[in-house]
């Protein structure tokens, strides 16, 4: 087959966009183009790569759902999603690609609208979520990928539950490391889109006597990937998924502060591992940096969406 292969994105958030990265870079590595798309806060960080990105229709169910009610999420975000399936759709049919890697569903739905064969990478599990709602909906997407993709991915840094039937479970995806970094770290503080006050929680740190790195602080540079950070830091603070995984491979040290109901799921599945832990206020962030060791040695399950994207390719 000829064509780029094509790599997508969720808009929500930087670390779809740092884990799809890591897999568009794989496949170039392996001597294949790729067309990029996805949008959002990480299109920065993907042109900050060297990529020029197609950024369709942003939907933000997260935010829309925390404000309030389902209507909200009726009213403002399944109209955007109809617009970013559309979209999408479109970008396909102009590139045509051999296939299509994925963790973002809009663009999974586009290929099976296309008859695309597609590869998803997801860690969503319903068994993250208490609410029967978003239990419900999370079912629906891991069914909908399940029946309709070439293979489905699930990076995990923990074992067993919870899981999703008929996915195939990888290691924790990373980038394949940034440079190194000679000046102290400290702590490295992640923010997301959904953090709580940054000031706060930095402060709280820095009175304990450790220096603190917070990324997209005054002080920060914009560097094109993170991996070196964490790699050189003493432990990191995050909410999102995506850099618990980075500190997984790293085998730094990794407090998780959830935000959102995923973010707690994640939490809740990492926090009986060495090297992790789950933190719901800023003391217990503190504590946690003086008391997590650091985790074992964990694979970069990259290679493996790689190798099973690029095998798809070959038949």
């Amino acid at each position: 087959m000829n064509g780029a292969i094509a790599v997508a994105h969720y808009c929500e958030g930087g670390g779809h966009a740092t884990r799809m990265l890591a897999v568009a870079d794989g496949i170039a590595d392996a001597g294949h183009e790729t067309v990029l798309a996805g949008g959002g806060p990480g299109r920065a960080f993907v042109e900050e790569n060297g990529y020029t990105e197609f950024a369709p229709r942003a939907v933000d169910f997260i935010r829309s759902y925390q404000r309030g009610n389902l209507l909200v999420v009726i009213e403002e975000c399944f109209p955007n999603l109809v617009d970013r399936v559309t979209e999408y759709v479109s970008w396909l049919e102009t590139h045509t690609p051999p296939l299509l890697v994925a963790d973002d569903l809009s663009a999974a739905i586009a290929a099976t609208v296309r008859s695309i064969p597609y590869y998803y990478v997801t860690h969503d599990p319903a068994g993250f979520y208490t609410n029967r709602l978003e239990r419900a909906a999370a079912w629906l997407r891991n069914r909908f990928a399940a029946l309709t993709a070439e293979r489905f991915l699930l990076p995990k840094v923990w074992e067993g539950e919870p899981t999703i039937p008929k996915a195939v479970e990888i290691p924790p995806i990373a980038p394949g490391g940034g440079e190194a970094v000679e000046e102290s770290v400290g702590v490295l503080v992640v923010p997301s889109a959904f953090s709580v006050d940054e000031e706060r929680l930095t402060g709280a740190i820095e009175a304990t006597g450790r220096r603190v790195t917070a990324v997209g602080g005054d002080e920060w540079e914009v560097v094109a990937s993170l991996q070196g950070h964490i790699e050189a830091a003493d432990a990191v603070v995050c909410s999102g998924y995506s850099t618990v995984m980075e500190a997984a491979v790293a085998g730094t040290p990794c407090i998780v502060l959830p935000q959102t109901s995923e973010q707690r799921g994640v939490a809740r599945a990492v926090d009986p591992l060495r090297g992790f832990h789950s933190a719901e206020t800023v003391p217990e962030v503190v504590d946690g940096i003086e008391r997590t060791e650091a985790p074992r040695g964990y694979e970069n399950g990259t290679d493996r969406v790689v190798e099973a994207a690029l095998g798809g390719l070959a038949r």
